[in-house]
């Protein structure tokens, strides 16, 4: 082979090898991250901080709401200490001008020297606002901080809502005789869980209370008085009156409940649940699985909108995971086209389709009774409204 065609296959593999490269780059993962991380080093411009020693931290948590008050913790856990550590005069990314996040410091971690880590909720790609001295800037750091700081203010929203615990809460409504106990441990674990966003003022005046739209009593001593569409009302807790604020969490299963609640129950009340996938059928007969999996439909929302009387489910129906419960099938759609469905059905015997909320996603437990691998990476979800 002479020197020439040498040459013209040594450039012809160049070429390729470029094409290949170029398309790598273009249209797939491994090429946006590429991309993105070319984007960070290069063109963004970079900020570090200096962090003294550090032996201790404080962290300030923010309730939601208008008049939002805090709480703050000083904690020595070494975990978070030394991760913390880590971030002291790395060259951090700004992402200020290029990225629109707003962080309004839910969460503030103050690591003296006047720096500050804020961030709103834990966030896999460990997004948060570093203030340092008279700079605030937008940046990246190890999720795992995030995460530690959201445990640590949990266990202490934990403890907070100890006084709440009971095994029977009953929800009555204004002008309404009829009252609704709830008594099953997953929606109680819900209510408790809401428990967390509330927080409690003394009352230094003397109020006047206007009968309330909806009263939470948790038969424990403990009564919310709830007004629609406001997220302060009343505690009456051992008999002393206090204000309450962060109420509007209880919206979601307050509805859930007053919708249809007795029909609700009639549908899903059961000894055994069948759970098909493919070819793959098995029985749950246990009462604490079966509770997880109707508690959720009995406290749910359930609509059908005009779009799906005439909506075609057929793909996502051979393609799903369908969960027989009397005479009811609750229906997870299969992936369609490398698609996850977002919907979630709810098929009576006679073929009526409607659309389900449940309180709580049920997904994720179903699939592991029926010894799937759940995904948790994510991926494109849409809800299929033609």
């Amino acid at each position: 082979m002479n020197m020439k065609k040498k040459v013209v296959i040594i450039i012809l593999v160049i070429v390729a090898v470029l094409l290949v490269l170029t398309g790598i780059i273009m249209y797939t993962d491994i090429g946006q991250e590429i991309k993105i991380f070319l984007y960070e080093q290069l063109e963004l411009p970079k900020e570090n901080i200096k962090i003294e020693e550090l032996e201790n931290v404080t962290i300030k948590y923010t309730y939601d709401g208008v008049e939002a008050e805090s709480f703050e913790i000083s904690t020595t856990d070494s975990e978070l200490i030394e991760m913390i550590k880590e971030i002291s005069n790395k060259k951090l990314a700004n992402y200020s001008g290029s990225l629109m996040l707003a962080v309004l410091g839910k969460y503030t971690v103050d690591i003296g020297n006047d720096i500050q880590i804020q961030f709103d909720n834990y966030d896999e790609d460990g997004y948060v606002r570093i203030v340092n001295k008279d700079n605030s800037f937008l940046t990246k750091i190890n999720p795992d901080i995030l995460k530690k700081v959201v445990d640590i203010v949990d266990q202490k929203l934990t403890e907070n809502i100890k006084i709440f615990e009971t095994d029977k809460i009953t929800i009555s409504q204004k002008d309404n005789l009829e009252q609704i106990e709830i008594t099953e441990k997953t929606a109680i674990d819900y209510l408790l869980e809401q428990c967390k966003n509330v927080y409690i003022k003394e009352v230094n005046y003397e109020p006047s209370i206007v009968t309330p739209d909806y009263q939470i009593d948790f038969n424990n001593n403990i009564v919310l008085n709830l007004y629609k569409e406001n997220e302060k009302g009343w505690i009456f807790k051992d008999g002393i009156l206090s204000e309450a604020y962060g109420l509007n969490t209880f919206e979601t299963i307050i509805d859930n409940v007053l919708e249809n609640n007795k029909t609700k129950r009639e549908m899903f009340t059961t000894n055994s649940i069948v759970l098909t996938d493919h070819n793959k059928t098995i029985e749950i007969t246990d009462k604490d699985s079966i509770e997880k999996i109707t508690t959720p439909l009995i406290y749910s929302s359930i609509a059908i909108p005009e779009w799906l009387e005439t909506y075609d489910i057929t793909d996502e129906y051979n393609n799903g995971i369908k969960v027989k419960i009397n005479g009811y099938e609750y229906l997870i759609p299969g992936k369609i086209n490398g698609v996850t469905i977002g919907n979630r059905y709810i098929i009576s015997e006679d073929g009526k389709i409607s659309l389900c909320f449940p309180l709580v996603s049920i997904d994720e437990y179903i699939n592991e009774l029926l010894g799937n691998k759940v995904d948790k990476s994510g991926g494109t979800t849409i809800i299929a409204i033609p």
